[in-house]
């Protein structure tokens, strides 16, 4: 609570100067005639402080000379009937009062300038109105939305002009949209109505046009059990099958719509064989059909190995000064290392055929390997105290004994005695990669466009 009343303080310190420093800045603008300047320092000294009483009095006053001038400029246009400059000027002098009113500073606006401004704005309106109407009968489509979106943003209830903005943005959208549909662009079609409705709603039939779109451009997509050309890979196959489905009835493609096998009647499939011309009737567009060409598992062996190193052991002794020094000594001791390595690949190749004409739509060849392995180390003393080396004979000292008692060797020991034991099934790395390859293959399907 301290700490937060702590900050607090200091918050308030910090706006308070920075409201200090901007009302000095502000009077000396004001002393030298600036007034629009002094007036924007007091507004941010205002802003840091809403206490600030000078700053408050310096803002009401370098302001209202602001609003002033502005008004003046606002008159000067208006009496010179340059009505589009007179309604730009009024908008900011509407705009500086609000911004002012909005740190409780209010100025003096009078009323009969709105009077004036609506004159103006009548008019400018209304001309500007006459000229976008003329562009859009010329079908000048971009020139009108131009035009009718200025009229929006000075009056956006201004005559019919929301309904005009719609024509001078959409039309143009419609008719290539229309053009799309019959040129059997079913795709580019269907997300240019889709972009109509969002923008403009039930603009004339894009509605049911969309509709039509999506009904001719979707690939209803029948997917045949994968073969397999080793009986144990028949499990796979139907895994791999099972998980293209899902995957592709996940995606937010409308164009793609999948038929199971199992319900598919008639004489679609005899003997086990795929009738094309009779899906083709039926309203299948494609089928989608592979096959599992390899599997292969390989379950590694623990590899167990009798490591040696040592001991080391610090003890604090006295010399000949009585000055406390450290002696290190090094016991021969050894550890145990293990390593495995546990792999799979799977090769699937699959083919998106059309029913029309046998023409191969999407192919392709997946390759894919997983792999796990592990290797720690085990020390039943103290983990601390071990350091690597070699030693020849554990009993006695020999030219071929090395400690390796160095940052670099040790970490790595230290890494061995805290790495994982654990080592993933080949049952949990074949069901990876058979998820990756049909997630693959879901995708290769999903980003076919006939219209590319």
């Amino acid at each position: 609570m301290k700490k937060i009343l702590f900050i607090l303080t200091v918050i308030l310190l910090v706006t308070g100067c920075a409201s200090k420093r901007n009302t000095k800045k502000a009077i000396k603008f004001e002393q030298a005639g600036l007034y629009e300047d002094a007036a924007n320092y007091y507004y941010i000294a205002v802003q840091k402080k809403a206490s600030n009483v000078d700053a408050k009095l310096g803002l009401r006053k370098t302001g209202q000379q602001t609003l002033d001038r502005k008004l003046s400029d606002f008159s000067i246009a208006y009496k010179q009937a340059d009505y589009k400059k007179a309604v730009y000027n009024y908008l900011e002098c509407e705009k500086y009062y609000n911004k002012v009113k909005g740190v409780g500073v209010e100025l003096n606006f009078p009323e009969y300038y709105k009077e004036y401004y609506e004159e103006a704005k009548g008019d400018y309106l209304n001309k500007k109105y006459i000229d976008g109407m003329e562009k859009l009968n010329r079908e000048d489509f971009a020139a009108a939305l131009q035009v009718f979106e200025e009229i929006r943003k000075i009056d956006a209830n201004y005559k019919d002009v929301k309904d005009q903005l719609i024509i001078a943005k959409y039309e143009p959208v419609y008719r290539d949209a229309n053009q799309y549909l019959d040129n059997g662009l079913y795709r580019k079609a269907y997300y240019a109505f889709d972009n109509i409705i969002k923008g403009a709603g039930t603009y004339k039939q894009s509605v049911t046009l969309k509709e039509e779109a999506l009904t001719k451009g979707t690939i209803s997509v029948l997917i045949i059990d994968f073969d397999y050309g080793n009986y144990n890979y028949k499990d796979v196959s139907s895994t791999i099958t099972s998980k293209i489905k899902g995957n592709l009835s996940k995606t937010d493609n409308p164009f793609i719509k999948t038929l199971d096998q199992s319900s598919i009647t008639g004489d679609i499939i005899q003997n086990g064989k795929l009738n094309m011309q009779a899906a083709n009737l039926a309203g299948i567009k494609a089928v989608l059909t592979g096959n599992i060409t390899d599997v292969r598992i390989n379950k590694g062996k623990v590899k167990r190995t009798e490591k040696r190193g040592y001991i080391k052991e610090v003890t604090k002794t006295k010399n000949d000064k009585g000055e406390e020094v450290e002696k290190v000594n090094y016991h021969k001791t050894e550890y145990l290392e293990f390593s495995a390595e546990n792999s799979v690949s799977i090769e699937v190749n699959f083919r998106l055929l059309s029913t029309e004409n046998n023409e191969v739509l999407v192919s392709d060849l997946i390759n894919l390997s997983k792999s796990d392995d592990m290797h720690y180390a085990t020390f039943s003393g103290e983990k601390k105290k071990l350091v690597p080396g070699y030693w020849k004979n554990k009993d006695k000292k020999s030219p071929e004994d090395v400690v390796k008692d160095n940052s670099s060797d040790v970490n790595k020991l230290r890494d061995l005695l805290n790495a994982k034991k654990e080592l993933k099934s080949t049952t949990e790395l074949l069901d990876e990669a058979i998820y990756q390859s049909a997630q693959r293959i879901a995708e290769k399907v999903n980003k076919y466009n006939p219209e590319k």
